[in-house]
């Protein structure tokens, strides 16, 4: 808007000169009785446009809250169901009779993997479910890294059979602590440990733990297909496999993804460093434990 001066013309009558001020302070006032319209009706539109985008807010967090009770339920009554299968089928594997039935025992056998996977890809689901909606609750404590490492490589060393790989583990120095979720600890250390075995074949699978003056790092490096710098960006992304992995494996896609988000919920994170055809390297760093007490960590 432009300035209007108000001081008269030089030598200009005294009658006319007021009449010229009274004229521009007039034009003055109608500018500011402009301004102050726009100014309401900007502030109006705002407050619409906040009171629009808490709805948005609220409805959001309405549709997470309900998306995770839902998966909840339905992660308990598919679940039920599925460890009944997978009890039944252990407990036919056991009989002697059936046992001695190769066909039989075969399908058996296809049957309980079919039902672990399922179980596994529920449980994933709803773990990624919970995280998103923020009702992830993590019990942080002082976790000692060697028996957190141990467990977790017991389970991961059958997983390394079955390529054919050779595992390699470095312990830590006794007496080191992280303040983690000892049970989502243990999770991504193995998804870590999984993933690994499952795109190296006939190869090399190391795990190195360190620490510095404020975090262990749980190194996993292996000597598998790798992955190609143009497609890193979609490694930590939900329901996504990179380029052929998805073709030579199974799998969600979804541990990676747990993986990281659990670790930075715990203060954390895992980062990856790959080259197709050259290997990959992923590291969980998780804060060393302090002096103080338990607490509980929520997304």
């Amino acid at each position: 808007m432009a300035t209007v001066p108000l001081s008269p013309s030089s030598g200009a009558d005294p009658a006319v000169a007021r009449d010229e001020v009274l004229a521009r302070l007039a034009d003055a006032n109608a500018n500011a009785a402009v301004l102050l319209v726009e100014l309401e009706t900007a502030r109006e539109e705002l407050e619409a446009r906040n009171r629009q985008l808490d709805e948005a807010r609220r409805v959001a967090e309405e549709s997470a809250r309900c998306k995770t009770v839902f998966l909840a339920n339905m992660s308990h009554e598919l679940r039920t169901p599925l460890n009944a299968i997978i009890g039944y089928s252990e407990l036919l594997l056991e009989d002697p009779a059936i046992a001695a039935q190769r066909d039989a025992s075969a399908d058996l056998d296809r049957i309980r993997t079919a039902g672990l996977y399922l179980l596994t890809l529920i449980g994933d689901v709803l773990d990624l479910s919970k995280i998103e909606a923020g009702g992830m609750t993590l019990h942080l404590e002082p976790v000692p890294v060697g028996p957190a490492v141990e467990a977790a490589v017991a389970l991961a060393r059958p997983l390394m059979a079955v390529n054919r790989n050779t595992f390699h583990v470095a312990l830590p120095p006794d007496g080191a602590s992280v303040m983690a979720d000892p049970t989502r600890l243990r999770q991504c250390l193995l998804n870590l440990l999984s993933n690994a075995a499952k795109f190296t074949t006939d190869g090399d699978v190391w795990l190195d733990v360190s620490a510095d003056v404020t975090h262990a790092r749980l190194q996993v490096r292996d000597t598998g297909i790798g992955i190609a710098p143009e497609q890193m960006h979609l490694l930590f992304q939900s329901f996504v496999q990179v380029g052929d992995r998805h073709r030579t494996t199974g799998g969600t896609g979804l541990g990676l993804v747990i993986s990281q988000k659990l670790a930075r919920l715990m203060g954390g994170d895992v980062t990856a460093v790959s080259a197709a055809n050259a290997g990959s390297t992923f590291t969980l760093s998780i804060p060393l434990a302090a002096s103080e007490p338990a607490r509980t960590a929520r997304s």
